[in-house]
């Protein structure tokens, strides 16, 4: 979004090639120097405007800003008075603007503006015993002073991962002490961002050249970088021509194109260990350790401006699989089969409840939205439910053949999982507030104005039957009533 929004300014404010450009575009996938380059440009005044994600956000002092305009709530208060407050340094006055979207936390926040002026900044918290956070903190810690026999980090103990470090080849086990004996400064690879190690590098091909222009972290490298796709940096086009998985880099050539591309990704979770439940007669509700299996089968060419989709292409990747951690909504498969006239019908409730309860639990969590996923499917991971080109819920395997659910036993599942290897922490306290993430997404799709559902309550659903009285949004308030029943 950040560079489609980079390319509309350029177009209007830096269209006149004999005029050195006011418009830039920072972001964490560019390189370090090129960062600091549009930083130092910014505060010497040579640039007007920079689009920016929450790179931005911390460790920049530029006392010249006069206007941040957010495109979208950020999802916490914290973030957004953190963004705002890059503008009006120094004593100086400043404008903050916040331009709202269809999304439903966006809508929530402007006709409830009380909700953010009144409110105090949340209160940000992960789970420092998470195995992967833990080790790289053990790591740190290591290669300051040598850990003795017996000691403890934290209310950890850790023979275990000092054993583990060691056939690692990072410690050397001596007497009573465990020594830091690898040439790395472990704190060079512990990201604030991401759980995951190893950066993929984009490198330009153009014109036989060999040269590194970004970087792009694992978790989003099959998102961006299919073969096929269009990379953009400062706005300008790349296509990536070849990606090499295993040695981690992706070769582009410059390209002109007046379209961008996106990613069509289906995920799937299985349910491996449940750590606590609570049965009510309508529905489950559940924490534990899920399976999750994520596959780019796909990506849509988008023509800028218009947004029409212009093509597709496939993608040939490997499946991302992480073990992480999750809570989940069962209803009970009677009362569900008595409350809608078809499956369909109560896939589409599915779909678009957890489209709101999303965007809800970012809001409870401090979370961004992309910190938790969501899937809805077969709790022992035998298909998942997308929205089919028609607007309509669909079961599909994750070759993405169709799966008939007429035929089968019904139990569909409502997933919220953190969206990190592990889990960071974000589900257990999303779990102790169950029936107040039910409730609040209730009223948010209920109060919502518009008559059958849209992308300000459940989404792209977009199939209804009003003869029957059946709408996406009826459907998704029958799904979230079953779920937070009592009776």
């Amino acid at each position: 979004m950040v560079e489609v929004l980079t390319k509309y300014l350029k177009d209007v404010l830096d269209n006149d090639p004999r005029k050195p450009a006011r418009i830039a575009a920072y972001r964490g996938g560019y390189l370090p120097n090129e960062r600091r380059e549009t930083a130092g440009q910014l505060r010497a005044g040579s640039l007007d405007c920079v689009v920016a994600t929450n790179a931005l956000e911390l460790g920049v002092d530029i006392g010249a800003l006069d206007v941040c305009v957010l495109n979208g709530f950020p999802g916490t208060i914290a973030g957004t008075w953190q963004r705002w407050g890059r503008a009006g340094r120094r004593n100086r006055p400043a404008l903050g603007i916040l331009v709202a979207s269809s999304e439903p936390l966006d809508q929530y926040v402007v006709r409830n503006p009380q909700f953010f002026m009144q409110r105090s900044p949340e209160r940000a918290c992960i789970d420092p015993d998470q195995l992967l956070i833990l080790m790289d903190h053990v790591r740190c810690a290591a290669f300051e002073l040598p850990f003795q026999e017996q000691e403890r980090f934290g209310s950890q103990p850790l023979a275990e991962m000092l054993a583990y470090l060691e056939d690692q080849g990072v410690l050397h086990h001596e007497g009573t002490q465990w020594h830091w004996i690898a040439d790395s400064y472990p704190a060079n690879s512990v990201s604030l961002r991401s759980v995951a190690e190893g950066n993929f590098v984009v490198v330009d091909t153009t014109e036989g050249q060999q040269k590194v222009i970004a970087e792009v972290d694992y978790s989003s490298a099959a998102l961006t970088l299919y073969e096929g796709a269009i990379y953009l940096i400062q706005a300008s086009p790349w296509q990536v021509e070849r990606l090499d998985w295993t040695g981690r880099k992706a070769f582009v050539t410059k390209t002109k194109a007046d379209y961008y591309t996106d990613a069509i990704d289906y995920s799937k979770l299985k349910i491996l260990e449940c750590f606590e439940e609570e049965r009510q007669p309508s529905a489950i509700c559940a924490r534990g350790e899920v399976h999750l299996v994520r596959r780019v089968a796909g990506y849509k060419k988008i023509r800028y401006y218009s947004h029409e989709n212009v093509g597709y292409g496939n993608v040939n990747l490997p499946d991302h699989e992480m073990h992480t951690t999750a809570l989940w909504w069962q209803a009970e498969p009677e009362r569900l089969e008595a409350a809608f006239t078809s499956r369909e019908q109560a896939l589409d409730g599915f779909l678009g409840a957890a489209y709101a309860l999303h965007h809800v639990a970012a809001l409870v969590s401090l979370s961004e939205r992309q910190d938790l996923g969501r899937a809805v499917g077969d709790a022992g991971g035998t298909w998942f439910a997308t929205v089919d080109g028609k607007g309509r819920g669909s079961a599909k395997s994750l070759t993405g053949e169709e799966v008939a659910i007429s035929d089968r036993r019904f139990a569909p599942t409502l997933f919220l999982y953190d969206n990190y290897p592990g889990g960071i922490g974000l589900t257990a306290p999303l779990y102790d507030l169950r029936k107040e993430l039910i409730t609040r997404t209730r009223d948010l799709v209920s109060a919502c104005s518009c008559k059958l559902g849209c992308p300000a309550c459940v989404g792209p659903i977009l199939a209804s039957d009003e003869v029957r009285g059946y709408s996406p949004k009826q459907a998704s308030l029958t799904v979230l009533q079953l779920l937070g029943s009592t009776d």
